[in-house]
C-alpha cells in the first residue's frame, strides 16, 4: 500500500461509521410506515424490486486515462421517486430513499475487486442521499406553503425545483466523492475525470430525474402512459451511453495501437543508430560489445547522478554515436601503433567536430550533440576541440568520457593489449582531476562491479581478465591520442571529406544497382557518364566503343564541354592515349593531353590540362574506354584512378550486354546477305508508317513489291553462291534508284519490297520504271568473262487508295506485281525469248 494511504483509510472509516448510523435511522423510519396508502410499505416494496433490477445498468465515471473511478446507475430514478413520495409525508421522511441509495451503491460497486471501494461507494451514496433528500424536503416545505396537511400527495409543479436540487446534490456528493477517494488512494494529488464520462453521467442523472418526475406524475394523476415514457427515457439514455462506450473503446484501442507503433518506430530508430555505431566502431577494430557496455555504464551513471530523463536518453544514443566523426579519419590513423604524428593527430582531432556537425542536422530532442562534440574535452582545459574546462563541459559528455575510456582500456586493440580492471581503475584515478571529473570518477569506481553484473556474459568476456599485461609495442593505452597541443584543425575540410566519401559510396552503389537495368546502349552510356560525375571530376567525358567493322573506337556518348567536336572522333587502336589504353587494356592518367587531342581545334586543346582514361574490358580484351578531360585539374590522383576503374568494371559488363543485345536485335531484323531489313522489320516499319499516315489525315504512302524474273535459272546454272552475289548486287542497284527516305527490304528469296513515304501513285509509278530500267540495264557477273541480264517484275499499291492496313497494301502490291509478271511473259523479246535472265558470253 502506497505511503499516505492511512489517510484514505481514516476517511473510509469515518464515512462507513456515519453511513451505518444513517442507514439504521432510515431502516427504523421505514418500520413506522403504514401498510396502506400512497406512502406505505407496499409501494416501497415495489421500488425495492425495481431498484435491484435497475442497479445493474450503470454508467462509468472514468479518469483521463480511461480507468473507471465510480459508477452511476439508472436506478437513481427510483431513489428520486422515493424522495418525492415519502420525504414530505408525516410518516415518511428520508428513510426510503436512503435505503434504496444504499442498495444502488452496493450493487453497482460490487463488481470492483477492492472492497474498500464498495464500502466507500455505498457509504457515500447513503450520506449524499440523506443530505440531498433532507434538502429536498426543506425546499418543498418552503415553496409549497401549507405542506401536506391533508394527507394527499402533492402536485408535480412545486416539486420540480427541489427535484433538480436533489439530483444535483446527490450527484456531486456521491459520484465526485467516490472518484476523489479512488484517485487519492492510488497516490494522485488531484482528481482528473474524462470529459465524456462527466457528460454521460450528467445526462444519466438528468434522465433519472426526468423519469422520476414522469413516474410521480403518472401516480399522481393516474396517467399510466407516463410510466412507460419515463422508462423509455432512462432506457434510451443507457443505450446511447453503451453505443458511445463502444465508440470510445475503439478510439482508445486505436490510440493504444498508435502508441505501440510509435514505440516500435522508436525502437527501430535506436536499433538503426546502434547498427550505424557498430559500423563506425569497426573502423578502429572496436567490437559490438564495447557499444553495449558503454551504453550500460553511461545510463547507470546517469541514474546515480540523478540526471534528467532527457539526459538519460542522450546518454543512450550518445554512447552509440560518440565516435561517428571517425568516418572522417583514415583507418591507418585509427589503428596506428604508438603515438600519432602531429599531422595525424590534427586529423584525429577533427572527429568530435565532424560528429557534432552531423548530429546537429539530425536535431535530436535531447543533448546527444553535446556528447559527441565535447567527449574529448578534459577537466583541466587541455582537451579538444574547444578547450572547455571543469563544469563548462556538459555533464553528459563528462560521463561518456569516463566510461568510454575505462572500457577502451579494458579491451584488446590491434596496437595494444587490454588492461585488467585494477590497472584500468588505477589509471582512471591517476587522470582524475586532470582529464576527468573527480566526482564522476569516484562514483564510477564505487559502482563498477555492480555495472559489470548487468553486462551480458559474451560482452564482459571481451574485457581483459589477466593479472597484468604489457603493451606489445610499449604504446600507451590511449595510443593514437598524442599529447602534443596543436592548433585547431580544419573542421570544414574534415566534414567535407565525410560528405565526399558518402557521395562516392552512394554513387558507386547506385551505379552497381542501376547500370545494368537497361539493355539500351544509349541509355546505358548516358547513365554511366551522369553517375560518374558525382565521384570523379571532369569537364568532358567520352565513352568510346570499338566498331568491329572499321576497327576504330568511336565516341558512343559525350557529356560536358565541346560535345559536338568530340562526338565526331574516331580513334585508331594504339593511337594517342585512348588508343593506347584500349590496345593495352590498362588505365593511364596525367600524360600530356595533347597526345590524345590530335585533329581537334586549338581553342579546345589549349584549355585541357588533365586526362584520365580507363579501359572497358571483357573476356577477349578491351572493347572501349572511358576518357575524362579536365580544364582545371593538371593531375588526377590515384584515388580518382581507382574510382574510375571501379566504374569501368561495372560499366564494361553492362555495355557488353547492351552491345550484344543491339547485335542480336539487329540480326533479328536484318537480312545477313543484303544487309537490308528483313520481312519482320518490313512489317514493323510499314505498320508504323501507316499509323503516321492516319494521324496526318491520310497522307499518301506507296508499297512496292518486286520479284526477280526466272532467278531459279541462275541458281541452277551457276550455284547458290553466285545467286547470292547477284541478289546482293540487285539490292544495291535498287537502293540507288530509290529516294533517301524510302525503305528497301528483302522479303524472301528473290523478292524485295519497298516503302515510299509521301509518294503519290504517279511518283511511285515513275520510280518503279526507273528501278526496272536500272536493274535490267545492269550486267551481273556470274563467271569470269560471263555476265547475265536480269528482268524484274514490279507492283505498287498506294495508301489509302488500295488499302488502309498492312495486309491490304502488301496484298495489293503483290497482286499487281504478279499481274506485271504475267503481262511481261506474254510480250516477246526481239530475240524471240521471254523476259527473264539472259545469259551472254561477253564481259
Amino acid at each position: 500500500m502506497p505511503k499516505g494511504n492511512w489517510k484514505t483509510l481514516a476517511l473510509l472509516g469515518c464515512v462507513a461509521a456515519v453511513a451505518t448510523l444513517l442507514l439504521i435511522l432510515s431502516l427504523v423510519s421505514i418500520v413506522n410506515l403504514p401498510l396502506t396508502g400512497w406512502a406505505g410499505l407496499p409501494p416501497l416494496a415495489g421500488l425495492l424490486v425495481l431498484t435491484l433490477v435497475a442497479s445493474r445498468f450503470t454508467v462509468s465515471v472514468t479518469n483521463g486515462d480511461g480507468i473507471s473511478q465510480s459508477e452511476k446507475s439508472i436506478a437513481d430514478a427510483f431513489i428520486f421517486l422515493a424522495a418525492m413520495m415519502y420525504a414530505v409525508e408525516p410518516d415518511g421522511g428520508v428513510g426510503p430513499a436512503v435505503v434504496l441509495a444504499a442498495i444502488v451503491g452496493f450493487v453497482s460497486s460490487w463488481k470492483n475487486s477492492d472492497r474498500r471501494i464498495t464500502v466507500f461507494t455505498t457509504g457515500a451514496a447513503i450520506i449524499s442521499t440523506y443530505a440531498a433528500v433532507s434538502l429536498y424536503a426543506l425546499l418543498v416545505k418552503f415553496f409549497f406553503i401549507g405542506s401536506n396537511s391533508t394527507g394527499q400527495s402533492l402536485p408535480l409543479e412545486p416539486l420540480l425545483l427541489p427535484l433538480c436540487a436533489l439530483a444535483l446534490v446527490q450527484y456531486f456528493l456521491s459520484t465526485i466523492a467516490t472518484s476523489a477517494f479512488i484517485a487519492f488512494d492510488s497516490g494522485k494529488t488531484r482528481l482528473t475525470l474524462s470529459r465524456e464520462s462527466l457528460v454521460w453521467t450528467s445526462i444519466t442523472e438528468v434522465g433519472s430525474a426526468a423519469s422520476a418526475a414522469l413516474f410521480y406524475f403518472a401516480l399522481y394523476s393516474g396517467s399510466i402512459p407516463f410510466i412507460f415514457l419515463g422508462i423509455l427515457i432512462i432506457g434510451l439514455v443507457h443505450l446511447l451511453y453503451r453505443f458511445d462506450e463502444q465508440r470510445v473503446a475503439e478510439v482508445r484501442r486505436s490510440e493504444k495501437e498508435k502508441v505501440r507503433h510509435i514505440q516500435e518506430m522508436a525502437d527501430l530508430h535506436m536499433n538503426t543508430i546502434e547498427s550505424l555505431a557498430i559500423a563506425i566502431d569497426a573502423k578502429d577494430q572496436t567490437t559490438h560489445g564495447h557499444v553495449r557496455r558503454t551504453q550500460i555504464y553511461a545510463t547507470e551513471m546517469g541514474r546515480l547522478l540523478t540526471v534528467s530523463e532527457s539526459e538519460i536518453q542522450a546518454l543512450v544514443a550518445g554512447a552509440l554515436l560518440h565516435d561517428i566523426g571517425k568516418l572522417a579519419v583514415p583507418e591507418y590513423i585509427l589503428n596506428k601503433p604508438g603515438k600519432l604524428t602531429e599531422s595525424e593527430f590534427a586529423k584525429m582531432k577533427i572527429h568530435p567536430t565532424v560528429g557534432g556537425d552531423i548530429l546537429k542536422r539530425v536535431n535530436f530532442p535531447y543533448p546527444v550533440e553535446d556528447i559527441v562534440r565535447y567527449h574529448h574535452e578534459k577537466w583541466d582545459g587541455t582537451g579538444y576541440p574547444k578547450g572547455l574546462k571543469a563544469l563548462g563541459i556538459p555533464l553528459v559528455a563528462r560521463i561518456i568520457s569516463v566510461v568510454d575510456f575505462y572500457d577502451a582500456t579494458r579491451c584488446d586493440r590491434p596496437y595494444r593489449k587490454g588492461m585488467t580492471r585494477e590497472d584500468s581503475l588505477t589509471l582512471l584515478r591517476k587522470m582524475s582531476g586532470s582529464s576527468f571529473d573527480p566526482r564522476i570518477v569516484e562514483v564510477f569506481i564505487k559502482h563498477v562491479e555492480e555495472f559489470d553484473n548487468l553486462i551480458a556474459t559474451q560482452d564482459i568476456r571481451e574485457q581483459c581478465t589477466a593479472e597484468s599485461n604489457e603493451d606489445e609495442n610499449g604504446a600507451r593505452p590511449d595510443a593514437g591520442l598524442a599529447s602534443e597541443t596543436l592548433g585547431s584543425p580544419d573542421n570544414t575540410l574534415g566534414f567535407r571529406s565525410i560528405t565526399e566519401a558518402q557521395r562516392e559510396v552512394f554513387a558507386l552503389h547506385e551505379i552497381a544497382q542501376t547500370i545494368g537495368s537497361s539493355l539500351n546502349l544509349l541509355d546505358t552510356v548516358s547513365l554511366v557518364s551522369s553517375k560518374l560525375r558525382a565521384i570523379v571530376p571532369f569537364d568532358t567525358c567520352i565513352i568510346y566503343l570499338v566498331d568491329e567493322k572499321s576497327g576504330k573506337a568511336a565516341a558512343a556518348h559525350v557529356a560536358g564541354e565541346n560535345a559536338e567536336a568530340f562526338a565526331r572522333r574516331r580513334v585508331s587502336i594504339g593511337d594517342g592515349i585512348t588508343g593506347w589504353v584500349i590496345a593495352n587494356a590498362r588505365s593511364m592518367c596525367n600524360a600530356s593531353p595533347e597526345l590524345d587531342l590530335v585533329g581537334l581545334p586549338e581553342e579546345i586543346t589549349k584549355t585541357i590540362k588533365g586526362v584520365l582514361v580507363s579501359p572497358l574490358v571483357r573476356e577477349d580484351g578491351a572493347f572501349g574506354a572511358i576518357t575524362l578531360y579536365s580544364k582545371s585539374r593538371i593531375s588526377y590522383t590515384s584515388e580518382h584512378v581507382r574510382l574510375l576503374e571501379s566504374v569501368s568494371q561495372h560499366a564494361s559488363s553492362a555495355l557488353n550486354n547492351a552491345l550484344t543485345f543491339e547485335k542480336t536485335k539487329e540480326s533479328a531484323m536484318t537480312d545477313p546477305l543484303t544487309q537490308l531489313p528483313n520481312a519482320r522489320a518490313f512489317y514493323m516499319m510499314l505498320e508504323q508508317r501507316i499509323a503516321e499516315g492516319q494521324r496526318l489525315n491520310k497522307e499518301s504512302l506507296a508499297v512496292i513489291s518486286m520479284d526477280v524474273d526466272d532467278f531459279k535459272k541462275i541458281n541452277d546454272s551457276y550455284g547458290h553462291a553466285v545467286g547470292d552475289r547477284v541478289l546482293a548486287s540487285i539490292a544495291t542497284v535498287i537502293k540507288k534508284e530509290l529516294r533517301q527516305m524510302d525503305i528497301l527490304a528483302r522479303y524472301a528469296g528473290d523478292e524485295f519490297v519497298a516503302i515510299m513515304p509521301m509518294a503519290s501513285t504517279t511518283m511511285a509509278n515513275m520510280i518503279i520504271e526507273r528501278v526496272r530500267s536500272a536493274v535490267e540495264a545492269q550486267k551481273y557477273s556470274v563467271r569470269t568473262g560471263k555476265t547475265v541480264e536480269i528482268g524484274i517484275s514490279i507492283g505498287v499499291a498506294c495508301f489509302p487508295i488500295d488499302g488502309e492496313t498492312t495486309e491490304q497494301l502488301f496484298t495489293a502490291a503483290a497482286r499487281n506485281m504478279q499481274n506485271d509478271k504475267h503481262a511481261r511473259k506474254l510480250v516477246p523479246t526481239l530475240s524471240g525469248t521471254s523476259n527473264g535472265a539472259h545469259m551472254e558470253n561477253f564481259t
